[in-house]
Formats: C-alpha cells, sequence, structure tokens
C-alpha cells in the first residue's frame, strides 16, 4: 500500500456566517468536544468565556478556543491542541480566524501524530482517487494495529461539521478493536475534501474504495459514516461499491412523504452549516435549499427500491429515537430494505450520541460477524 504524503491545506470554498449563540452550541455540543478528547473542564473554562460567536474580541468563539489551544501546544500535548483548534474552527470555517484556526489544527495534529509513538500504525497522506477519467488528490489518515491485522478495510467519515481529525480516537479505537486497516476521510464538501457537497459527491468515495481494492486484491471494504456520512455509508452499500456499511444517523429521505423536514427550521445553526458545505455563498431561501437537498433523497434517486435478496449489501442503520435533524423514518423505514438491520437507540438524539461508546463496540461486532468480514 502506497500514500502520498499531502500538504497541509484545505481546498478554498465560498463561506458565510450564519446566526446561531454560543451558549445553544455548547448546550449541544459540549458531550462532543468531550468525545474528541478535549477534557469537560476545559470545554467549562470555554463555555464560561465565549458570549461571541462570530466577533474577534477577547469573549469571541475563536480567540477563546484559541488560547485554549496555545495553553496544549506550551504544555506540548499536541493531540489535545489539535482538538482545541477543531473547536475554535467549529462549526464551519466561515471567517478567515477559522480558516487559520484549520491550519494550525492540521499542524498540531501533524505533530501529536509524528511526535510520540500511537498504539496504532498510523499514515497521513493523499490518495489519487480516480473520478470522472481523471485522478484527484483525496487526503485521508490511515490505522491499523500492529499485529494480528485483519485483511480488511473500513473507510470512516464524519459529516458536515465533524472531520477527520475529530475522528481520531474514533479511528484508532476501531483500528485496535477490529483489527481492519482504517482510512479516516473527509466527507464530500468539508474539510480537505475537493469540491461542494453535491447528491452524486459518493463517486468520490467510491473512487477511494476502487483504489483500496487495488492496494489489497481481495479483501474486503466496508463503510461508517457518522451524521451526514452516514448518508455517504447507505448509498455506498446500496450502490453494490461496498462490502458492508454502517450508517450512524445519516440523512436518507426513506421517510418521505410522511416526514417532511423544515431545513432552515432545524435548531443549532444546522442550516448555516449544510449551506456552507453545499458552498453557497449565503443563506438561501427556504425554496432554493429544499430543492437542493431535496436532490439528495435516496427515495427519489430510486434506491431505495428493494434490491434482489442475494445481491443485497449488509447494512446497518442506527440512530436515537429523538433525533433533532433527521426523521425517525430515514433510519428505520430502511429495515425494508433485504440484508438491513436497524436499530433505533431509545432516550437518544442524533447519532444516539449519548450511547456512543457501547454503540460503537456493537457496530464493531457486527460488522465482524458478517460472513465477508469472519
Amino acid at each position: 500500500m502506497r500514500v502520498v504524503p499531502g500538504e497541509d491545506r484545505a481546498h478554498s470554498r465560498a463561506v458565510f456566517t450564519f446566526d446561531i449563540a454560543p451558549e445553544a452550541l455548547f448546550a449541544e455540543r459540549s458531550r462532543q468536544f468531550a468525545a474528541w478528547g478535549i477534557p469537560a473542564p476545559t470545554v467549562a473554562r470555554a463555555r464560561a468565556g465565549i458570549t461571541d460567536m462570530w466577533g474577534t474580541g477577547p469573549h469571541g468563539w475563536v480567540p477563546v478556543w484559541a488560547r485554549l489551544a496555545r495553553e496544549a501546544e506550551a504544555e506540548g500535548r499536541w493531540l489535545r491542541a489539535a482538538q482545541l483548534w477543531g473547536a475554535a474552527r467549529f462549526p464551519a470555517p466561515a471567517t478567515p480566524e477559522r480558516q487559520e484556526a484549520y491550519e494550525r489544527q492540521r499542524a498540531a495534529y501533524a505533530r501529536a501524530a509524528g511526535g510520540r509513538r500511537l498504539p496504532v500504525r498510523f499514515a497521513r497522506g493523499t490518495v489519487e482517487v480516480p473520478l470522472d477519467g481523471a485522478r484527484v488528490s483525496l487526503p485521508v489518515h490511515l490505522m491499523a494495529r500492529r499485529r494480528r491485522r485483519r485483511p480488511g478495510t473500513l473507510v470512516l467519515s464524519g459529516g458536515v461539521d465533524t472531520w477527520k481529525v475529530e475522528l481520531h480516537r474514533m479511528a484508532m479505537a476501531t483500528a485496535l478493536a477490529t483489527g481492519l486497516l482504517v482510512v479516516c476521510v473527509d466527507m464530500p464538501g468539508t474539510g480537505e475534501a475537493p469540491g461542494p457537497l453535491t447528491p452524486d459527491a459518493d463517486r468520490l468515495l467510491a473512487g477511494l474504495v476502487s483504489e483500496l481494492r487495488r492496494w489489497r486484491p481481495g479483501a474486503p471494504v466496508a463503510c461508517l459514516g457518522l451524521s451526514f456520512g452516514g448518508h455517504w455509508a447507505v448509498k455506498l452499500a446500496l450502490r453494490g461499491v461496498v462490502d458492508a456499511a454502517i450508517d450512524i444517523g445519516g440523512p436518507t429521505g426513506a421517510a418521505e412523504p410522511e416526514e417532511p423536514v423544515d431545513v432552515l427550521a432545524l435548531p443549532y445553526g444546522m442550516p448555516g452549516i449544510l449551506a456552507n458545505a453545499l458552498g453557497l455563498d449565503g443563506m438561501p431561501e427556504a425554496r432554493e435549499i429544499d430543492a437542493l437537498l431535496a436532490g439528495f433523497s435516496l427515495r427519489r434517486q430510486g434506491l431505495l427500491d428493494p434490491a434482489p435478496t442475494d445481491s443485497a449489501v449488509p447494512l446497518l442503520a442506527v440512530n436515537g429515537a429523538h433525533d433533532h435533524f433527521v426523521p425517525r423514518g430515514d433510519t428505520a423505514r430502511l429495515a425494508d430494505l433485504p440484508g438491513t438491520t436497524v436499530w433505533i437507540v431509545p432516550r437518544a438524539t442524533h447519532c444516539a450520541a449519548e450511547h456512543i461508546r457501547p454503540l460503537l463496540a456493537a457496530t464493531w461486532t457486527w460488522l465482524l460477524t458478517r460472513p465477508q468480514f469472519r
């Protein structure tokens, strides 16, 4: 297997700010920041100090997180610094200060990965991915345990606001627990992935899978996607691109038409986060964004028509019973598809974040008991 060392640069996209209150974002995301590896007391310090989402004053989102990141750098805690810089660029790289924070995040992460012995074999670089008759560079993080590795590969992707550096702990735990090669990648329209978010952006991930198959002939490839990344996991499974897939909290369009989504009414700044990933230069009108996102519906694309049972790719679809972004039917109705298992987690919200650790362990077991991965 060969990965070309990559440059630490983000792809240029049109970005803009949008209405969101810092306190509301903390109320929803504090658990997520802690899951990245930021200690809860540090999250609390940031929460106490931030009153301005987009400004550059002493109580601004970026300046407060940046001070904490520099403290971690001064202590030589480069991985923690990388996660703190990730919080600084959150939820979208919509200002120059956030774009700088993203550059600082990748620089700190490079120091963390290269400066100490990780419990996994790690490589950061770019894969030349076939796309539309050409090849594009796709930055990836690769992790594998050092001994007793399995022959399979797992592509891991987050959603529109949680990118591959933030998934470091999850990727490492997955590699150690499963023995698979974990290839962590930014979802189309985010991070270092080229191009905006589009309904056919699965072609980029399909190209990555084809390259992974060339690296490891005969070895199975699976995809695990969180949040919007789960959308791509489902689509790759339904198209037969991968050998198994896990969707945690992905929007699919399976709930249509009984559970319509008012996109502009989604909480916690999600309309602005999505619009940034779509490459828009401002908040669209309701009709415009509804039309844009309708193109992502797998039902409208004809992909939810049941395939022959003998050709169905094993698919696990999971979400919390009380997701505030994705209708329950987007997950539950996938159970109508051959080869699909659905878990609706009670007393849980988006991606069942309240129970993510035992949930991940259960998904690993599910994957390793599929015939292709035994």
